[in-house]
């Protein structure tokens, strides 16, 4: 027993290390292109209004070279469940390059996803070239898609918790969790000896009682800004589909409207975002309607045809909600409910509410973390059973009336969702009409 355990150990340990140093070189090249990119174009004056252009061109890149690598994130969860996480490099190029394009060019998306969906398939391609079996290969990937997601933003811990914990609801692979832990340690240094600098910020708090209950009050406004969050990301995409015009005059007409925010409302709302995100998080009052207009861009960039993720979305909308709440009802510093309001948004709109936490911890230190757990296992009850990647698969129902779930992906519990209420509405309006004639014929 003692050999077999030794034996596993160290498999695993060359297999997360190899990993994390294949991913962190090739999210690190990402990312430095990414960053020189935004750099760049973001000096030309209104460089905004040449994103229907640029947005146009991401959608070709996307349809002639990497139409097979489309969906993200969520593609990657959809190979790990259906195809043993194993996914092909073709197309990956393009895929990075339209999204370098759609951010820099100011389309309202984050790194995150083609990073995380880089590792995972640089992690796929290894596993095939060691010619590992199928349920190896499987944990190989979710390695990579935590190397990938450890590397954005700088927090290992997190990063591992996120890939065991984003594939279902309600339940945490801990099988995988010592090599994707690992191989996310060893992207995050592999990225930082590269030269990828990240962002920390300590908050401090005043301890006491009613910030408790403000972290609750805060979990439920976060929770119900996540449902707010995916239903406007599902209504764009929609949309576009819903006007029946072709594809590129789809990309056009979304690059038009990022402008018209861009040039009226203003120019934060568009690319990362992370200018909003520091901002709150170092005490500075946001807008009133910051976390509206970036769920509203994030929308139109996703639903038009824009490549990108939507993580950084979820955290730039979650700190301008803690913000504003930090405004309203706040006793402390706004950049406490700031960081709160963050990890609560991130927790309810991806379901992955330990993630959350550890890396509120790993971004912000350790004194908004006993207020941060109570935000975000509130903000994760009360966003259901929805969520940003219509892949993850219902484990275990979040409260006892939503058991019927279980088993289901969050995109068929939505579909069915939905035709029970087209069940009852039909049913109300039935008897609405046998009441009506009913009363006619009364009348008569």
């Amino acid at each position: 027993m003692t050999i077999s355990v030794i034996y596993y150990i160290l498999r695993w340990t060359s297999l997360a290390i190899s990993t994390g140093v294949i991913v962190g070189a090739g999210v690190a090249a990402f990312l430095r292109l990414l960053s020189w990119s935004i750099s760049a174009w973001s000096e030309m004056e209104y460089y905004y209004f040449f994103l229907p252009v640029f947005l146009l061109l991401n959608r070709v890149l996307v349809n002639l070279l990497a139409f097979h690598s489309a969906g993200g994130s969520d593609m990657v969860l959809e190979a790990i469940h259906r195809q043993n996480g194993k996914l092909s490099l073709a197309g990956i190029p393009a895929k990075m390059g339209a999204t370098v394009i759609t951010i820099a060019a100011g389309g309202s998306a984050g790194k995150e996803g083609p990073a995380a969906q880089l590792g995972a398939t640089l992690a796929s391609a290894w596993a095939r070239l060691l010619n590992i079996e199928n349920n190896d290969c499987r944990k190989i990937v979710i390695c990579g898609l935590c190397a990938g997601f450890a590397c954005v933003f700088g927090t290992p811990v997190a990063g591992a918790v996120f890939g065991v914990e984003v594939l279902f609801i309600g339940k945490l692979l801990y099988d995988t969790l010592y090599p994707a832990f690992l191989a996310a340690v060893t992207a995050y240094l592999t990225c930082q000896l590269l030269g990828v600098a990240y962002f920390y910020q300590p908050v401090y708090v005043a301890a006491g009682g009613w910030l408790v209950v403000q972290a609750i009050l805060l979990g439920l406004v976060c929770g119900s800004v996540a449902v707010l969050f995916i239903k406007s990301i599902q209504w764009w995409q929609e949309l576009f589909v819903c006007w029946r015009l072709p594809q590129y005059i789809n990309t056009i007409i979304g690059g038009i409207l990022l402008s018209l925010v861009g040039y009226f409302i203003s120019p934060l709302y568009l690319g990362l975002g992370l200018e909003l995100f520091e901002a709150g998080i170092n005490g500075q009052n946001l807008a009133a309607t910051a976390f509206f207009w970036k769920t509203v861009t994030t929308g139109i960039t996703l639903g038009c045809g824009g490549t990108g993720g939507i993580i950084t979305p979820v955290i730039v909308v979650g700190a301008a909600t803690g913000n504003l709440f930090g405004q309203i009802l706040g006793s402390l510093d706004v950049s406490v409910y700031s960081a709160i309001g963050m990890a609560a948004l991130l927790a309810g709109a991806v379901n992955t509410p330990v993630a959350a936490v550890i890396m509120s911890a790993e971004l912000f230190g350790g004194e908004v973390l006993p207020y941060t757990a109570v935000s975000c296992l509130i903000s994760y009850l009360v966003a259901g059973h929805r969520s940003v990647y219509p892949s993850q698969i219902i484990f275990s129902g979040k409260v006892p009336f939503l058991c019927d779930d279980e088993g289901k992906t969050v995109r068929c519990a939505r579909r069915e969702a939905k035709k029970a209420f087209l069940a009852i509405n039909a049913k109300i309006n039935a008897g609405r009409c046998c009441n009506k004639e009913n009363t006619d014929s009364r009348d008569r």
